[in-house]
């Protein structure tokens, strides 16, 4: 029985073991969330995604024993020990042992035993723990762990602290972190309550090898003394070596990087060196500077050292309280390229790319885009990260609103062309505004659809189209108690025009003037599922035959109304039963048609299946809605299809293709073949589609893609691809491979790329890439 001076003493000793255990993570200096450079500062790009899944527990074990569950709150006493326990429930703390003394002459309180102390959500493991009252020292030993909330465990043989956390040691230290990272430090020291430094200690992401655990780890930083500055909140190094299985290859005298909770730290990124095409070698340095924790700038100098020509970018970027931009942009001074005034003289040339968004309400936000460049090669010549396509550069500014079932988006673009085009009917900007509202359905399901729509279109030429058109749909689904499907549609839609100089090839002289059209349909479509057990239950087959009839006023081509948005129509299997199938409303899919086919399908329980749709469309009445070789000139289509083939996870086929009406010869045909295991995949892509007629600009296409993925061995893997176009003009598109390494900490390889494109001042290129990525230390390489 234990007097009062002992339980007086008992529960003072409790609340030092609990201090205890706060003051340990005092010795845990590095985390696993920070994306670091291996210059110091730290990486904000996406974090590290080897390709190979990381296990789900770390594989580092500490040389010495540990307890086989370190998350028991119980132990069991042998029985010549009675078990002591003293839990608080309240506020996430207990304590257990299998036995406490108390030294009175010593002052030494001394829990032994499965010690276990539960703070918060930190937990304390040790074979030993005692306090010395005249010494202020609180000591704990053999198979000494902590459990971090965050997942990160701590391993030490000894720790001894004082009670005000400011100072203490600890001996054989391990932390393995939450991402399966860790640091092994042969002693480690608190000072000031402020300092933390370890002395030969080796931090790595790796992780030992399995099948040979005495196999070195592929890297690891090794260091004399590494110190955390709590304060300042970094971490230093002193005589740290960078070492690729145990064998040193870099050397810093001195090494430093943020901790854990500086996420962001101004300083240089890492530096990149190699060629660009015709601009050939250059080198560059980034610099990113932390203005505030919600904004921050990048400046990127480059130097092309064959030619003499400097290059900056830079990129601003900001969180507001309520929206975000980013202001990016880029600018060199060398002899002007195509479209510059001046092509033999130097002058600066340059590119802005920046985006913003921002709410004003619940409902209300708007935002803008800005890519615009000096000259139409030069992003390309550069290449400088720009967000939008080859083609033509977008400068927008755009207000939209969300409630409920409605949406209504107004913009304004501008347009810089890319191309090697000098048509002046090109549009140069645009004005447009939509609306859409669904309603809620109705006790029989019935609802309505709402979409209006405005734009202005100005050209080059100075030509204007405008446009305000409405489409409304009610639409009554309906199911049969023998499983019909019945959707009845109507649909009314509407549009008037004003265009100025209207010219096209179906006009003697251009026109200017106002035209409407008001186009009212309905259509009806049944679909009847059937299904069916084959093979014993073992695959489940379904048939469903589809049958749609439209009928509307023939509405044919008006050759005084511009075609803005429904060019280059193709009639294939995924438009087959639209009620209007062009993608705008510039044109109107008119008069009375019956469109028919069938879906069929086996599906198996291990997940292999094959599919197939076939379908056909008949027009009552021929007019010139559609083009030459649209596949739906005449009142009978072309036959529209596809097969889809996947016996297992080794083979996929998917096969889309339009058959000729009349001879059944190939019109239109897509082609995806994968084949494989996902170890060694390969996979061939096929497009073949006829010219659709005078008035587009696309003429016939014809290529061809292959790739094959081989996984050599758990960590290395190789690639090769290509695309060869064979309509004209026929050659290879591009083509390359790559080869590498990539485990839970390291992703090396070596790129090789070859371009055929040659468009004005960009001539065919080779790029040859070697890159190294190490988890949490960033990457660096040639481009």
């Amino acid at each position: 029985m234990l007097d009062k001076t002992m339980k007086k003493n008992r529960k003072r000793s409790y609340k030092t073991l609990i201090a205890a255990c706060t003051a340990l993570a005092s010795f845990m200096p590095l985390s696993s969330h920070a994306q670091l450079s291996i210059m110091g500062v730290l990486d904000t790009r996406a974090p590290f995604q080897p390709r190979l899944s990381q296990p789900t527990q770390p594989q580092f074990q500490p040389q010495f024993s540990t307890p086989q569950s370190v998350l028991a709150t119980q132990h069991s006493a042998s029985p010549s020990n009675t078990q002591i326990k003293n839990t608080q429930p309240t506020g996430g703390r207990g304590f257990s042992a299998e036995e406490v003394g108390f030294h009175k002459e010593l002052g030494v309180i001394t829990a032994r035993g499965n010690v276990e102390i539960i703070h918060g959500d930190r937990i304390l493991i040790a074979d030993t723990v005692s306090y010395n009252q005249n010494k202020d020292l609180v000591t704990a030993s053999g198979n000494v762990q902590i459990i971090e909330p965050t997942g990160d465990v701590l391993f030490s043989e000894f720790l001894e602290v004082t009670s005000d956390l400011k100072n203490g040691i600890a001996k054989k230290l391990v932390m393995s972190l939450a991402d399966n990272s860790h640091l092994v430090a042969n002693s480690a020291q608190r000072k000031e309550g402020r300092f933390t430094i370890a002395k030969d200690a080796e931090y790595s992401p790796c992780q030992k090898c399995q099948d040979n655990p005495e196999r070195p780890l592929v890297w690891k930083l090794s260091a004399n003394e590494v110190t955390h500055d709590s304060l300042q909140k970094r971490i230093e190094y002193s005589d740290v070596f960078f070492e690729l299985y145990d064998v040193p290859i870099l050397y810093f005298p001195y090494f430093s990087h943020p901790d854990p909770s500086r996420k962001r730290e101004t300083g240089f990124l890492t530096p990149s060196f190699g060629a660009r095409g015709s601009l050939d070698g250059f080198i560059s340095a980034p610099f990113f500077w932390n203005i505030s924790p919600s904004k921050d700038l990048t400046i990127e100098p480059t130097y092309y050292y064959n030619i003499e020509q400097p290059h900056v970018s830079a990129e601003y970027r900001q969180i507001l309280n309520k929206g975000e931009m980013r202001l990016a942009g880029s600018l060199t001074y060398a002899d002007g390229g195509v479209g510059s005034t001046e092509t033999n003289t130097e002058e600066f040339r340059g590119h802005i790319d920046s985006e913003g968004l921002f709410d004003i309400n619940k409902t209300w936000r708007w935002g803008f885009n800005l890519n615009h460049a000096t000259d139409e090669t030069y992003i390309r010549r550069y290449g400088v990260t720009n967000r939008s396509d080859n083609a033509h550069l977008v400068s927008e500014g755009f207000i939209e609103g969300f409630r409920k079932r409605n949406y209504m988006t107004a913009h304004f673009k501008t347009y810089q062309e890319q191309r090697d085009i000098t048509d002046e009917d090109l549009q140069d900007g645009k004005i447009e505004y939509a609306f859409s509202h669904v309603s809620d359905p109705q006790s029989t399901g019935a609802f309505w659809k709402l979409d209006g729509n405005f734009y202005g279109i100005n050209r080059k030429n100075d030509t204007r189209t405008s446009r305000l058109s409405g489409d409304a749909s009610w639409v009554i689904p309906y199911t049969s108690d023998t499983g019909d499907l019945i959707t009845l549609d109507a649909n009314l839609s509407s549009a008037a025009y004003y265009v100025s100089e209207l010219d096209n090839s179906y006009l003697t002289t251009p026109y200017s003037g106002a035209q409407a059209r008001i186009v009212p349909s309905v259509s009806l479509e049944w679909k009847k599922p059937l299904s069916r057990s084959q093979m014993n239950g073992k695959a489940n087959e379904i048939f469903e035959p589809i049958v749609k009839f439209k009928a509307s006023p023939n509405v044919g081509d008006n050759h005084k109304i511009p075609n803005e948005d429904s060019q280059d129509f193709e009639f294939d299997d995924t438009n087959l039963f639209k009620t209007n199938r062009f993608t705008g409303l510039d044109k109107i899919d008119g008069g009375q048609r019956i469109d028919f086919g069938f879906n069929w399908g086996i599906f198996g329980q291990d997940g292999g299946y094959s599919q197939m749709f076939i379908g056909q469309s008949y027009r009552l009445r021929d007019d010139n809605t559609y083009d030459t070789n649209s596949g739906h000139k005449d009142n009978v289509s072309d036959v529209v299809g596809r097969v889809a083939v996947s016996p297992s996870n080794f083979l996929s086929v998917l096969y889309r293709y339009r058959l000729d009406k009349n001879d059944m010869t190939l019109n239109r045909s897509e082609t995806q073949l994968s084949l494989g295991p996902k170890s060694s995949r390969f996979s061939l892509n096929h497009l073949f589609i006829e010219g659709t007629g005078q008035s587009s600009e696309y003429a016939t296409r014809e290529e061809i893609t292959a790739k094959l993925h081989n996984k050599i061995s758990k960590h290395y893997y190789s690639s090769i691809d290509g695309r060869y176009r064979m309509s004209n003009p026929e050659g290879s598109v591009n083509y390359g491979g790559r080869f590498g390494y990539a485990d839970e900490c390291t992703n090396i390889y070596f790129d090789f790329r070859r371009n055929f494109s040659d468009d004005r001042d960009i001539g065919p290129t080779d790029t040859v890439t070697l890159r190294f990525e190490l988890k949490n230390l960033g990457g660096f390489g040639t481009f």
